[in-house]
């Protein structure tokens, strides 16, 4: 007798609990699923039956007295479970449908006896209380939120609200992304942990205590929106409480929309900009108007400060303003170090500051007038040996990558000075070669590191260029493909299934003893080339990139489901990058 199943429905799936006699709903290529997740499947069984030939009913060819049969074809639904592990990953995949497809025994365990009727789900048992002291819910779970190791959340389900706890750094950085969502995303087990069930709300908190924290007297101005407003350490208050703006290149996001401290919709995006640095009470009080003590008298007054782009001024320079002039009283100040420098020509400086927020330094009182300052002087740079890289040229662009180096003119009198760059690696090299980057202007901090000044030239001097992979003048024997093979490359092996091949051939699995229609997977070992990384490519375990020369493979399963990922994109410095790939050597 012999048997042949065909799947005739495959429709949309979910998982309960419920009784094994019933079936589970169908499944459907559509549908994500996970480790346990059930679904059914019904076939179309055909049953061969030997028969009489010319008996009634057994249908007789022509002549043929003996090896008559007759077929019948019943249906059979049974119930399914996607298997735990590493293979549950593809249970939702083409060709592992369950019951039918080549690989479903890999993907799927099915039950043995056939179901019927629908399984009735009901509802799981609800956890207990999650925390003695109070029942209520934490703040709802919102993907994409940079949660805190140990930091809690509630997810609302049909039955009862669950309540979860992230996991300890650094798989914390994990909890608010996708695949990772507390009870539903496929990895979820690895972040988060089920503590229990909650209803209402955490009853509010009393008032702040203010015993751990330092008592900043009066508060500065409460936080307002505006790019570029606020510097590393300026501060602002809220709610009694003082908020410290954080280094850079953090406090570049200070003033943005989005970060102002504790806003009214609960998100946490503001820790990454603002400190807690004390409490405060009713306002600063005036600063007093700036005192013009004879032992501060810097004596000449440098020349008056005019506005001008964020190159205008550098560290060193010294300007006057006028705060009075009845009776004639100026201040003068110096131009504070890179990057603050930047500022000095946007930004007059306050006479009402002691120590200006932007880009300047008050040195004191000044009457008359100076000679003209002499240049800075590059002695808090650094000497970088060698002499000077080529000059940044802002047409010619293209090629510049990771780590290289470009010289920039900042003065031409009394003698000509240079300033080194050096692109930055990772993401932000994609920025250097772009002109509104220019290295010393007001994004160069996102594109280039200055590493100090430079005399003479390299030699040889040299422009930046890309490394280029150049063609082998032979294929080396290992590689099936391409036909050209790159100086850097990594070898893959490829597997093709379903390959015609004789029945007869040694290589040619045959179980059946078929003649004809034979096939085998032949596998294939070719040697791509090593190319820089792209967030729009699908890597696989073993796929390898370049930074330069430098190589990285993507690691196994299942880290390599992040290695398309951008906020994994290799890297020359330490980060997250390493979770999902593996530095392995030179290009040749």
């Amino acid at each position: 007798m012999m048997i042949r199943a065909t799947s005739i429905a495959l429709t949309f799936a979910l998982y309960g609990y419920a009784d094994a006699a019933g079936c589970h709903p169908a499944f459907s290529g559509s549908a994500t699923y996970g480790p346990g997740d059930y679904v059914s499947a019904t076939s179309t069984v055909e049953t061969t039956t030997a028969c009489t030939c010319g008996d009634s009913g057994c249908p007789t060819p022509t002549g043929q007295t003996s090896g008559c049969s007759t077929t019948t074809t019943t249906t059979e639904t049974h119930n399914y479970q996607c298997v735990s592990g590493a293979n549950s990953a593809f249970c939702d995949k083409d060709g592992y449908q369950p019951g039918t497809s080549l690989y479903w025994s890999q993907a799927w365990t099915k039950e043995s006896a056939e179901c019927s009727g629908a399984v009735t789900p009901t509802p799981p048992p609800t956890p207990a209380v999650w925390s003695s002291a109070d029942s209520g819910c934490p703040g709802a779970f919102v993907a994409g939120t940079d949660y805190a190791a140990a930091e809690k959340v509630s997810l609302a389900g049909t039955a009862y609200t669950a309540v979860y706890e992230c996991a300890a750094a650094p798989n914390n950085q994990f909890c608010g992304k996708a695949g990772y969502e507390p009870g539903t995303g496929q990895y979820w087990a690895v972040v988060w942990t089920l503590l229990g069930s909650c209803s209402g709300t955490i009853s509010p908190t009393s008032s702040p205590n203010y015993s751990t924290l330092t008592d900043a007297g009066g508060c500065p101005d409460a936080w307002e929106a505006g790019v570029n407003k606020y510097e590393e350490n300026d501060k602002v208050s809220k709610n009694g409480l003082v908020f410290q703006c954080a280094a850079f290149p953090f406090s570049g996001f200070c003033g943005q929309t989005g970060y102002e401290p504790m806003p009214d919709d609960g998100t946490e995006y503001w820790k990454d900009a603002w400190t807690v640095v004390g409490y405060c009470s009713g306002t600063i009080s005036p600063t007093a108007s700036p005192s013009f003590d004879p032992a501060k008298h810097v004596g000449g007054c440098p020349e008056e400060w005019v506005g001008g782009t964020n190159t205008a001024y550098e560290e060193g320079d010294m300007v006057s303003i006028t705060v009075s002039t009845s009776p004639l009283q100026k201040i003068a100040y110096t131009c504070k170090a890179w990057p603050f420098s930047g500022f000095c020509g946007l930004y007059a400086p306050n006479s009402g500051l002691p120590d200006d927020q932007q880009g300047w330094t008050m040195n004191g009182g000044c009457t008359g007038t100076i000679a003209p300052t002499t240049a800075p002087s590059f002695g808090t740079l650094n000497l970088v040996a060698g002499g000077c890289p080529q000059d940044y040229d802002e047409n010619n662009l293209s090629g510049i990558e990771a780590g290289d180096q470009v010289s920039l003119v900042v003065s031409a009198a009394p003698t000509e000075r240079r300033v080194v760059y050096e692109c930055k690696s990772g993401a932000a090299s994609a920025y250097c070669i772009q002109p509104a980057f220019i290295p010393g202007g007001q994004y160069s901090a996102m594109a280039w590191d200055l590493k100090g000044y430079c005399d003479g030239t390299i030699s040889p001097t040299a422009a930046p260029t890309a490394y280029i992979n150049a063609d082998q003048p032979t294929a080396p024997a290992q590689c099936t493909s391409p036909a050209t093979v790159k100086e850097c490359f990594f070898e893959k092996d490829v597997t093709t299934t379903g390959v015609t091949c004789t029945c007869s051939d040694a290589d040619c699995p045959n179980p059946n003893g078929e003649t004809t229609g034979c096939t085998k997977d032949v596998t294939e070992t070719t040697c791509p080339s090593v190319d820089t990384f792209s967030s729009s490519a699908t890597y696989e375990a073993g796929d390898v990139v370049r930074i330069g020369t430098k190589k990285f493979q993507c690691k196994a399963w299942p880290y390599y489901l992040w290695c398309g990922n951008s906020a994994y994109e290799p890297s020359l410095e330490a980060g997250v990058w390493t979770d999902a790939w593996s530095e392995i050597g030179d290009c040749p």
